[in-house]
């Protein structure tokens, strides 16, 4: 089969490799789409872990149809369309954070028989844990179910900051994350989802795709000012920051937060931030991170996420911009590197 293989940087070759064979609990999967994810990005932008041996698979955003079955596995079928949770947030299942079912934090996330463990989407062919691939409708396309995992990491944050109907919720970043975590957000009954952004177009999308309700493009004026205006002159009620990366934005949305406010960072910063403690205790702000997704009060967060798509409360197709063969995956990464000159959100692979 053809699996891309990433040898660092920018240096990504299609190669063939042996098909791999599913073991006990696991399926043989034909993956049809895979996203290109901002955090695999930071490989290619030169950030690799020293632990990331070369050349590596990769690919964690991915739906496909059912090949093959391992032993053991019931509930699926041969030739079944399904969906599949990131299987680099599997948990040991032994640790308390498991036992909470809190896998996300498990101190061996992503570790199966001693060795780190992730799914390759960007491949023809993919094992998969059975138990992380979910039957689609037939209703759902592949490209809305590689979705998931983004719309996941926005049904997680937003349950951590504990979401009220009347609440103004302000996001920083105008990518896919952004997108899906503002239609995630009015699907819990947010009163009004404001996007700031850098630059028109994408945020112009937002609004079509139900992302957002208001925009504020930040190079036509002071995002921290416009957010106090549109609030009454208190701030917001609770502030996701999206994009993460070298800049200072952290203090920044603390600025936005109103007194009493949260502040939730969900972009993965590769600088240290600087921040106003006294405003921070002034307003007594609560500042958080959220980390991908799993559980919450018993329910799996990527299953809410797709009973959300399911019954139409979630609009994934203005937010999947670009579609790429496996053969130019160089172009479909170079495409979600530079957004300003491709004006992609989300670049789907398919093999």
């Amino acid at each position: 089969m053809k699996s891309a293989l990433f040898y660092g940087g920018k240096d990504i070759r299609v190669e063939e490799v042996p098909i791999p064979e599913p073991g006990p609990g696991e399926v043989l999967v034909r993956v049809r789409s895979a996203g290109v994810c901002g955090s695999d990005l930071h490989n290619y932008r030169g950030n690799r872990p020293a632990s990331l041996s070369v050349p590596w698979q990769q690919g964690h955003e991915l739906a496909g149809e059912v090949v093959s079955l391992g032993e053991g596995v019931t509930g699926l079928s041969v030739g079944q369309r399904v969906g599949i949770e990131a299987e680099h947030l599997v948990g040991c299942g032994r640790c308390r954070h498991c036992a909470a079912g809190q896998y996300h934090l498990c101190p061996d996330r992503g570790v199966i028989h001693g060795e780190k463990h992730g799914s390759h989407g960007f491949s023809e062919y993919d094992v998969c844990i059975a138990r992380n691939c979910r039957p689609l409708p037939d209703h759902i396309s592949f490209d809305a179910a590689a979705l998931l995992d983004c719309y996941a990491c926005g049904v997680h944050a937003v349950n951590r900051v504990s979401l009220t109907p009347d609440d103004t919720v302000v996001i920083l970043g105008a990518g896919a994350i952004a997108m899906t975590l503002g239609q995630v957000a009015k699907a819990y009954g947010a009163a009004r989802v404001v996007m700031v952004g850098t630059r028109r177009a994408p945020l112009d999308t937002a609004v079509k795709a139900g992302s957002a309700d208001e925009v504020i493009v930040n190079s036509e004026q002071d995002p921290v000012e416009a957010v106090t205006g549109l609030t009454g002159g208190d701030g917001a009620p609770v502030v996701f920051e999206t994009v993460g990366g070298t800049a200072q934005l952290l203090g920044q949305c603390m600025s936005m937060a109103r007194r009493g406010g949260v502040v939730s960072v969900m972009g993965l910063f590769m600088k240290p931030q600087s921040i106003d403690a006294s405003l921070g205790m002034q307003r007594e702000l609560t500042v958080q991170w959220s980390n991908s997704f799993s559980t919450w009060r018993g329910q799996s967060e990527w299953e809410t996420a797709l009973n959300l798509l399911c019954t139409g409360r979630l609009n994934p197709d203005p937010i999947i911009t670009h579609h790429y063969p496996l053969d130019r995956i160089a172009d479909a990464f170079a495409a979600a590197d530079d957004k300003r000159s491709s004006s992609a959100i989300r670049v789907m692979v398919h093999g």
